[in-house]
């Protein structure tokens, strides 16, 4: 990591602050909880570089950790794209030149770039064909070597499908190019420059165990708080600058990210709600409303038990929607989610980033990707 010149003034502090612009979410949202039987919830909003929304509500704290299960992703793509700030991995290098035998795998494994892989259009066959994805006694490695084993079920860059498969490869070629876990990566590279000190992987399937992660799900493992995981997004709202002036980061590594990988594929999974708008994705993360030009507005990174982490640049703010949701209500997003769910109280969805816009700046446009 190189050094720039000037930092900034981290606005995130364990302050509780009650905006009353936002008293009727809170109603809403401790209502939805407590119809469906939710311990808590909770909200953190940062506008302008100032905190202007902190509270946790019911029996939640402003430190709760919980599981963000896909709001991993964005960490994932984080840490794997300094990779390609360093040099050790090219976007569009094909795996072969970094994974002895891919080109065994039926298929054309081999062809598989590391752009594909964090865009999830790499063709390899759905994560649910693999047990050790959930096995907190398999490694890593070994789980990723099964993946690239089984082959493609599509060719490389021509389909979108959202799932776990594409990050386990990704990560395990991280390991093999540093010599390092996965897990030390993040904290290396992410974590311990940014002082998240409350988030880690858990291993896969481990109940949330974070004291011996040999597997540690880069797609969906991760533990975190509102606090923890906004100064991530603050960091991402300052091109990938820690407030001492660390570079995470790079700015040119993030326009990578937020380019639109989806539009020119075929679309073939992710959850109902994504699928009925055709949800653009980019590198390890979601871009919720565009401008004319194509550019982003909103980007995310959702998890399946409801936690929105957001940045929405019309409005010069970003957040963290605490809820950890499994089954009890509805998730909008939720890729698990059947139409039975859909039937559900809806505790987590896209209304959450419409309410705070709405409540603090501009609405945002009421079709999903209208400008696209």
């Amino acid at each position: 990591m190189s050094a720039a010149a000037t930092g900034y003034s981290s606005a995130v502090t364990l302050t509780e602050i009650d905006n009353p612009a936002l008293d009727g979410l809170e109603r809403e949202v401790t209502q939805r909880i407590t119809e469906v039987g939710l311990p808590g919830a909770g909200l953190l909003v940062i506008q302008g570089g100032e905190l202007v929304q902190f509270e946790a509500w019911g029996g939640y704290r402003l430190d709760t950790i919980i599981p963000i299960a896909s709001g991993s992703k964005w960490l994932s793509g984080v840490t794997i794209m300094t990779l390609v700030d360093d040099g050790l991995i090219d976007l569009d290098m094909p795996i072969r030149d970094y994974v002895p035998g891919a080109d065994r795998a039926p298929g054309r494994t081999g062809d598989i770039t590391m752009r594909q892989l964090l865009s999830f259009t790499s063709g390899l066959r759905p994560d649910d064909n693999f047990a050790c994805m959930s096995d907190p006694a398999a490694e890593l490695q070994q789980c990723a070597k099964g993946v690239l084993a089984a082959g493609v079920a599509h060719r490389p860059g021509t389909s979108y499908w959202y799932g776990s498969q594409h990050l386990y490869v990704a990560a395990a070629i991280a390991e093999l190019l540093t010599g390092d876990s996965f897990v030390d990566l993040f904290h290396e590279r992410v974590a311990t420059p940014l002082q998240m000190t409350s988030t880690t992987f858990a291993g896969s399937g481990s109940g949330g165990d974070i004291t011996d992660v040999t597997n540690p799900g880069p797609a969906g493992t991760a533990i975190s708080t509102m606090a923890d995981y906004a100064k991530f997004l603050e960091m991402l709202t300052h091109g990938g600058m820690a407030p001492d002036g660390a570079v995470v980061i790079s700015s040119e590594a993030l326009v990578e990210m937020e380019r639109n990988y989806t539009d020119a594929v075929e679309y073939l999974s992710a959850s109902t709600f994504r699928r009925s708008t055709r949800g653009v994705y980019g590198l390890a993360h979601w871009i919720d409303w565009t401008y004319a030009d194509g550019s982003w507005m909103v980007t995310s990174s959702d998890g399946a038990f409801g936690f929105r982490p957001w940045i929405d640049k019309s409005n010069n703010l970003f957040g963290v929607y605490l809820i950890n949701d499994q089954g009890n209500g509805y998730v909008e997003g939720d890729p698990f989610a059947t139409a039975a769910d859909a039937e559900k109280v809806q505790t987590s969805g896209m209304w959450i980033f419409r309410d705070v816009a709405a409540a603090l700046g501009e609405p945002l446009p009421e079709d999903f990707y209208a400008h696209r």
